[in-house]
């Protein structure tokens, strides 16, 4: 081979590896909506963005807060997530409720519309509570959601520092949802 050769050979694969980085495999599609601090300052935890990601496998829920505490002096806070994965039926199917501290327990449940749970699903789900990022992250099997073709959720949270006057933050308006994300 000549040195124009290998020089030509060289540039095709670094475009080659170029073209297949940037393209890569499409695990997940994934949709991000942001709210802005609009509890005023009444709350930590204030939803700021929630980010979902539909991947073959599972719906994965990133929601971060103003400021995630461990622990707290007063009231808890807590969060439900709420998944619509039927188009065609008004409401969501599944919700995921949890507080927002340490030594929390979570649930992950079957619902008709909005109202209240039903027994809670031992399908594969986990729930992460990151303090030093402020951000809940949960991971549903799709296999837990009927193997949905689209889902999207509503998040809602609610603070209870002043039993008195709960603060309730949606992302969004209440009871909106995100856009409706594909398989990946």
């Amino acid at each position: 081979m000549t040195v124009s050769t290998v020089a030509r050979a060289a540039a095709l694969a670094g475009v080659a590896v170029l073209t297949l980085g940037l393209a890569g495999p499409a695990f997940a599609e994934s949709t991000s909506q942001t709210d802005p601090a609009d509890v005023g300052g009444a709350s930590l935890t204030d939803i700021r963005k929630v980010t979902l990601n539909h991947g073959t496998e599972q719906v994965i829920t990133k929601v971060r807060f103003t400021d995630l505490q461990e622990t707290s002096e007063a009231g808890p806070s807590g969060m439900t997530i709420y998944f619509d994965t039927r188009p065609g039926r008004k409401g969501p199917e599944f919700r995921l409720d949890t507080g927002l501290q340490s030594g929390t327990d979570y649930q992950l449940s079957r619902v008709q519309g909005w109202t209240s749970p039903g027994e809670p699903l031992s399908c594969d789900h986990s729930l992460r509570l990151g303090w030093a990022t402020d951000v809940a992250t949960l991971r549903v099997a799709r296999t837990c959601l009927g193997n949905p073709a689209k889902v999207r959720v509503a998040v809602k949270m609610v603070d209870l520092y002043d039993g008195s006057h709960p603060v309730t933050d949606w992302l969004g308006n209440p009871r909106s949802f995100t856009d409706r994300v594909a398989k990946g």
